[in-house]
């Protein structure tokens, strides 16, 4: 017998026994079935098993990383953004002079109010000095109108010849001279029955920071305006030339009151001289009027702007804000105005045009209402009711 017989163990080929057994047991799944078939009948793969597993392990890990992801990246934002609102809120100045409602309501005044609509009066406040109260040039009452979706100014005259509760008859800006915003409130709540919820005094440097965090906004403006903020800011030295707006640069048409207008992009200092014009249209009517614009134009900016450009507005205007809300109350009412910033706008002014009479007193120039019940139910009609001038 040779050495291949001897090896081959009756078989042809050497691995035809062992070698190939062992070949079918790990590469025909019906034999590996079989072959590791145990004694209570369940077959098992141990070679697929394992990989079953870690498939399973991966797609576990990858749902978990999945899911911290969803929950943590929100959660940073939110505490972002509360430690935001918490640096913002902390850099404004809190009052407690406080409307006294109980001056009109004493005297059978029965002021006026609704559920879902909200009044706040703002004042842009100059010359201010620590202990004294500066020169209210601007007193807007912003209306938040939930139940209607709109957001409504109404500008009062700073020249109405009315009675200060407490003091004398004289022009409604002498209120915020003697009193401040709580006798301004006051005074307006007594003459026109309207409850002032809270007010908000704002310094006109804010006013400049907010547009030019915004980077600027654009205003139709006539030649004649050009020309005062041009005028204005020279002779404040704060610029270098009498023409830092060039007006014959412009192409001017006429806009749907005939005015000869052409559209200019205003820095903050800029903007604020217009707001302030009362020259070059001759009225303080106009100027009120300018103060409704601009305003108006910052709120459709705010709303086309990105989180960065809002943060920035607000965080550069909070040191220059005064309010009688407290921390809570103006984070609340910050929320309200950003989430109104989609809703219809509506403007009034205080007297309405065929309302009033020019006069000449103690005061000086001064405007008087012809008829305060007639005034006072226009103005009724479009805070409650939205219907305006």
């Amino acid at each position: 017998m040779s050495d291949r017989d001897i090896y081959s163990n009756g078989s042809d080929d050497y691995g035809d026994g062992y070698y190939n057994d062992e070949q079918n047991k790990y590469s025909t799944d019906t034999d590996i079935g079989n072959y590791y078939q145990n004694d209570s009948g369940d077959n098992r793969n141990p070679k697929r098993q394992p990989v079953r597993g870690r498939n399973n392990r991966k797609n576990k890990g990858t749902f978990r990383v999945i899911l911290k992801v969803f929950f943590i990246v929100p959660a940073l934002l939110i505490l972002s953004l509360v430690i935001f609102m918490t640096v913002v809120l902390a850099r404004v100045h809190y009052s407690e002079e406080n409307p006294d409602h109980s001056i009109s309501e004493n005297d059978g005044i029965n002021l006026r109010s609704e559920s879902g609509i909200e009044n706040i009066l703002i004042f842009g406040e100059d010359n201010h000095q620590d202990g004294e109260h500066g020169r209210a040039d601007t007193m807007i009452l912003l209306t938040l109108d939930k139940k209607r979706g709109m957001l409504k100014q109404t500008s009062f005259m700073r020249d109405i010849y009315l009675y200060i509760p407490g003091y004398y008859y004289a022009k409604l800006n002498e209120a915020y001279a003697v009193g401040g915003a709580k006798l301004s409130a006051e005074t307006i709540e007594y003459n026109f029955g309207i409850k002032i919820d809270s007010y908000i005094i704002v310094d006109f440097n804010s006013f400049t920071d907010i547009v030019n965090s915004l980077g600027g906004i654009d205003i139709d403006l006539t030649y004649d305006e050009i020309e005062y903020i041009n005028w204005q800011s020279y002779r404040n030295n704060q610029t270098d030339t009498e023409h830092e707006i060039d007006p014959d640069s412009f192409n001017y048409e006429y806009n749907d009151n005939d005015e000869y207008v052409t559209t200019v992009h205003l820095n903050g200092r800029q903007a604020l001289w217009y707001a302030r014009d009362r020259d070059s249209a001759g009225s303080d009517f106009d100027r009120t009027k300018r103060q409704r614009i601009v305003i108006d134009t910052i709120l459709s900016k705010f709303k086309n702007s990105d989180p960065i450009k809002l943060m920035a507005a607000m965080y550069s205007s909070s040191e220059y804000i005064t309010t009688n809300m407290n921390a809570f109350a103006l984070c609340g009412k910050s929320l309200d105005l950003l989430s109104a910033l989609g809703y219809e706008r509506s403007e009034h002014r205080v007297p309405t045009g065929d309302n009033y009479y020019d006069v000449r007193n103690e005061t000086g120039e001064a405007l008087q209402i012809d008829n305060q019940e007639l005034e006072n139910q226009r103005l009724y009609d479009f805070i409650f009711d939205s219907v305006g001038e």
